[in-house]
């Protein structure tokens, strides 16, 4: 009361510019800081989680050419059927992105292409229905798209996944063209995985991708 007798004002820090400037960088800095530990970036090759996931096209040196999807997955999440993982194979050094199909104590086998699956705790097979899998790239004569059987079915172990890619296996003429994932490598333990991929960028991929490709090959 004083002071506004006297026509003094006194200091406001929340009307000052510099301050809000200062407090705005922060904020910034701390959600840079926390984004860039809980999310990697991952960008697409190949075409094994064809249609979901546009790969790129690689060298005959084996680099990464441009036209990929760029993804962020999420370190901290831990993953659940459908999923969408990146996972590391052991004895590698390649980053594999796949789809997790089954979880520690479920069953799973495939025929003709046809996944299996019988969840921990229940008692019946049933057959997964994968609107992400096209007829075209899950060619049912394949041998490579049956896997074990009802008789013999994998047993995942507790803390591991099986995981697939959305391309299953198909022939283009003399060349068959397949996904690398748990029919060859096994189920994968929580140890090599290395993120969930985040439904919101998986929503906003067709934003991220053509950025990532333009500053990484449309400037040199």
């Amino acid at each position: 009361m004083g002071d506004r007798l006297l026509g003094q004002k006194r200091y406001a820090p929340y009307k000052d510019p510099l301050v809000i400037f200062c407090i705005i960088i922060a904020f910034l800095l701390v959600c840079i800081g926390l984004f860039t530990t809980r999310y990697v970036g991952i960008y697409v090759n190949g075409s094994s989680m064809s249609p979901t996931l546009t790969g790129a096209p690689e060298s005959s040196s084996g680099e990464a050419m441009p036209g990929g999807d760029y993804l962020y997955a999420d370190t901290y999440a831990l993953p659940d059927r459908g999923d969408i993982v990146v996972v590391l194979p052991e004895n590698t050094s390649r980053y594999i992105i796949k789809r997790v199909i089954a979880l520690g104590g479920d069953e799973i086998y495939m025929s003709r292409g046809v996944v299996y699956l019988k969840t921990a705790g229940t008692e019946q097979f049933f057959a997964l229905e994968e609107d992400y899998v096209l007829d075209e790239q899950n060619d049912p004569d394949l041998p490579y798209n049956s896997y074990r059987s009802e008789d013999d079915p994998l047993v995942v172990p507790e803390g591991h996944m099986f995981v697939l890619g959305d391309n299953r296996g198909y022939r283009d003429g003399n060349e068959i063209i397949f996904s690398n994932d748990s029919r060859r490598y096994g189920t994968f333990s929580y140890d090599s995985l290395v993120g969930v991929i985040a439904d919101w960028s998986l929503a906003m991929k067709g934003f991220f991708s053509p950025i990532y490709n333009f500053l990484r090959f449309g400037i040199y």
